[in-house]
């Protein structure tokens, strides 16, 4: 009974802490109000307002006072370690060009099945500045060379470490999950505490409604929040110790306690369950691309001209090999090799037509966000494919895991004074 009385109690603070964020853009003294400052940088309750209203429009929570308080204080907290990694990309010389926010744009518009002019018309309906979801495009473009600059030169698995996890899978138990997973950084030990009561308010969230994909692409700081927390299909026991038994007893569909791991608090959700045998894993393939640049504004004409140019250059690029000195003659500086990748990494007309062809074949053209691609299948699944999936993951691994590092040197080398409490 008392902890109920006191759970109640914090619960009504929170509500009259982060009633400020209610008050919308009619009381300008309140909005712009500081609500965080980071280093020289200073984030307002307007800020923040903004960004609440953006998380609750992508993950169809209910916009009410008991939801803004559960997500208010990791939003803030996503919020500041968005303006670390802009910070630092700046230290670095790391910029990031309207064109390409621009870009990305279209790509979040695509995702949601409408053109750019209803994404800003959706945005403008709910009272969301289009500067908002730009600054989180830009962090995100941003963060994501910061960690291929710093990071990723450091990152090297070996053949042994390979070798080991393809007889770890060999031995496994065969049943697999389809897992997503949201992490919540802690950065000081005492900040433990605050972190779990962010978790549960998230879990809550999601229980009351909110969408655990799209809360993971707002708030998660894993490498997989970039795919609205999806880990794939993942065999039971290639997971550790400490996860293993939150994921064998959790129901489909329900969000996790909780879970203390070495990066933070982590939250899971299963999609599903198969056995290992029942389905094959998300298939590998080698890439090669061209891309006649487009810019988003294209006319209908500059368009058909691309287009043109592509099926002219099209049986040029059977051989991989060739694609990059292609790509050279033509002044196309977003083309090359991709190298392996999983096919639902790709969009979702790409997957489609890359699944139908043989090696050495090219799709038709393309248009995506760059322009119009040409894709070349170099190679397909196989012992190598299975090689270097497994060489993707345990890199993935590494990076997220440096990346995390990385951004918690920032937050204790930086100053930090939260206004809003």
């Amino acid at each position: 009974m008392f902890h109920r009385l006191c759970r109640r109690l914090l619960l009504a603070a929170m509500l009259a802490t982060w009633a400020t964020l209610l008050a919308g853009q009619t009381h300008a003294q309140t909005t712009l109000r500081i609500a965080a400052i980071v280093n020289r940088d200073v984030i307002t309750v307007q800020d923040l307002f903004q960004r609440l209203n953006l998380v609750l429009l992508a993950t169809g929570a209910e916009n009410d006072q008991e939801t803004r308080a559960r997500l208010g204080p990791q939003v803030l907290r996503t919020y500041i370690d968005e303006t670390l990694k802009l910070q630092e990309a700046r230290r670095l010389g790391i910029t990031v060009t309207a064109g390409e926010v621009r870009q990305a744009l279209v790509g979040v518009a695509a995702r949601n099945g409408m053109s750019v002019e209803e994404l800003l018309a959706l945005l403008r309906q709910r009272g969301i500045g289009i500067d908002t979801l730009e600054r989180q495009i830009r962090a995100e473009l941003a963060w994501a060379r910061v960690v291929n600059r710093q990071i990723r030169p450091e990152v090297v698995v070996s053949e042994e470490q390979i070798d080991l996890a393809l007889a770890t899978r060999k031995e496994a138990d065969a049943e697999e999950v389809l897992l997503s997973e949201i992490l919540l950084p802690i950065y000081r030990p005492e900040q433990e505490a605050q972190v779990l009561e962010d978790a549960r308010r998230i879990i809550e969230a999601v229980k009351s409604g909110a969408d655990f994909g799209a809360l993971a692409r707002q708030v998660s700081v894993a490498a997989s929040a970039a795919d609205q927390g999806n880990l794939g299909w993942v065999a039971l026991a290639n997971l550790n110790e400490v996860v293993r038994p939150v994921i064998e007893r959790l129901e489909i569909g329900v969000p996790s306690e909780p879970v203390r791991t070495a990066n933070g608090i982590r939250i899971f959700l299963v999609r599903d369950r198969r056995s290992g045998g029942s389905g094959a894993s998300e298939e590998l393939v080698e890439l090669a691309q061209l891309v006649i640049p487009l810019s988003t504004d294209a006319t209908e004409e500059e368009v058909r001209r691309a287009l043109r140019e592509a099926e002219a250059v099209r049986p040029r690029l059977r051989d991989c090999a060739r694609v990059a000195g292609v790509a050279r003659e033509l002044d196309a500086p977003a083309s090359g090799p991709l190298g392996w990748m999983p096919l639902g990494e790709l969009p979702t007309d790409f997957a489609a037509a890359v699944a139908r062809l043989r090696v050495g074949e090219v799709t038709p053209p393309l248009r995506g966000p760059l322009g119009i691609h040409l894709l070349t299948l170099c190679s397909r699944g196989g012992a190598e494919g299975e090689r270097q999936r497994i060489r993707l993951e345990l890199e993935r691994e590494q990076v997220q895991r440096l990346a995390n590092r990385y951004l918690r040197d920032l937050r204790k080398s930086a100053y930090i004074e939260i206004r809003l409490r």
